[in-house]
């Protein structure tokens, strides 16, 4: 059985999974570089994958050179046909709105082929949703290889010299009301404040990307 383009199945075995990697982190100080634990193509520190002219639910093309005032920039992955991101719609709301004055920039960017991740759908998501950063898509799927993105929402927040500062779960619970560890967030805080974040990498939580056979 399937709502949304994404199964029963899917959900459960997706709560199930974040359940049991629940506290997989990776806390230190970095150094310039440290190795991705759940990440296969980037590491902490090294610079991030810039993106150019990516189409957005606006109408408008969007780039990462356009965000060069930025102190701090948060690309989330995001797709319609998830109910997780539909879990931290609000709460990506809350981190656009509530940091946008202290420098941060946010991207979402959806590289689903489902029907549902289709551009008019995108649109009148954005509008039900009332998204309070630019939703673009990215059909090649090429930025969504680049960054090693596995589900959605997976997060990665740059710092003001683009390296990646951040990268994994927003944070440690679905349930807003139950949540102890506000990685994502507290990343932003030190990011903003020149400095590098305690937890630096999480294991992703969500739904699985689906990539095109190349």
């Amino acid at each position: 059985m399937r709502r949304g383009g994404v199964s029963i199945f899917d959900v459960v075995q997706t709560v199930s999974v974040a359940t049991v990697v629940l506290w997989a982190v990776v806390v230190g100080t970095p150094a310039e570089v440290v190795a991705g634990k759940f990440n296969a193509v980037l590491k902490v520190g090294q610079p991030a994958p810039a993106w150019e002219g990516l189409l957005g639910v606006d109408g408008k093309r969007h780039s990462l050179g356009d965000l060069k005032d930025a102190r701090a920039v948060l690309l989330v992955f995001l797709s319609n046909r998830c109910p997780m991101t539909r879990s931290y719609e609000a709460r990506l709301k809350k981190l656009a709105s509530g940091y946008r004055k202290s420098g941060l920039a946010v991207i979402g960017v959806s590289i689903g082929h489902s029907p549902t991740d289709r551009l008019e759908k995108m649109i009148a998501r954005s509008a039900l949703s009332k998204y309070n950063f630019p939703y673009c898509i990215d059909l090649t799927q090429q930025l969504g290889r680049r960054y090693g993105a596995t589900c959605t929402p997976h997060a990665f927040l740059l710092d003001r010299k683009r390296r990646v500062a951040y990268m994994g779960a927003i944070d440690d619970n679905v349930d807003p009301g139950k949540i102890e560890h506000h990685y994502l967030r507290d990343a932003i805080r030190a990011v903003l404040a020149g400095k590098r974040p305690e937890v630096f990498e999480t294991l992703q939580k969500g739904c699985e990307i689906k990539y095109l056979a190349r």
